[in-house]
């Protein structure tokens, strides 16, 4: 018995500080033969370049414990750390397609995963901390049997509107991970992952790594 308290002690401290990344969506190309690539690239294209670091070697890292041989590009594509390029190869998407073109083809790259921010939602939420059991019905009993007049209960609701309470912004990544055959061009496997809140970047990072990896060995895209 006291090893079951345990074990559910330790699951309802997991759970209250777990990871907010979930997988919302998969495909993969049911048409395309798994094979087994000998150097896949991950590109993550994020505007923060460190977080593009961290994510890189996150994904990298699980796809090398799954035993498929990959590499981060974060020092080997464009806009790979140099802000100086941003503003010139904006202006210029066919320079853009050419030097990766290239990169891929001088690092013998043969499928290449491309990972990206393609939407944010921000939402306003009304927070207050008065805890459970505020309310109308919480200091005057059942609503059926109201004692005091209007004036005490108008009171009492302006404090729990009022009091102790503030605006918090939940703030909603929405992530696209798609994977291509080089020598076909053809994309093999996309998913799309939300993140609310996040508070840890390396945490939400490990998780879409998982994620990533394991869908690749689960709808076999890949051949180990």
């Amino acid at each position: 018995m006291k090893h079951l308290i345990l074990v559910l002690i330790a699951a309802i401290l997991f759970a209250g500080c777990g990871s907010s990344t979930k997988l919302i969506n998969s495909w993969s190309d049911k048409e395309s033969t798994p094979k087994q690539y000998e150097k896949m690239a991950v590109a993550v294209l994020f505007p923060n370049s460190s977080n593009r670091y961290v994510t890189e070697q996150a994904v990298v890292e699980q796809l090398k414990e799954k035993g498929i041989v990959a590499m981060p590009t974060y020092d080997l594509f464009p806009l790979a750390g140099r802000a100086g390029e941003i503003v010139k190869l904006m202006e210029d998407s066919e320079a853009i397609k050419t030097k990766v073109k290239t990169k891929v083809k001088e690092n013998n790259i043969d499928a290449l995963m491309i990972i990206t921010v393609f939407n944010k939602t921000t939402e306003e939420r009304w927070v207050n901390d008065r805890g459970p059991g505020i309310g109308g019905t919480g200091y005057y009993g059942t609503p059926y049997a109201v004692p005091g007049a209007y004036y005490d209960y108008y009171a009492y609701s302006f404090g729990t509107i009022y009091d102790r309470g503030y605006f918090v912004d939940d703030v909603t990544y929405f992530v696209e991970c798609n994977l291509y055959d080089v020598a076909s061009e053809k994309l093999l496997w996309r998913a799309q992952t939300k993140s609310t809140n996040i508070e840890s970047v390396e945490e939400e990072a490990k998780v879409l790594a998982y994620i990533v990896a394991k869908q690749l060995i689960n709808k076999k895209v890949v051949e180990l």
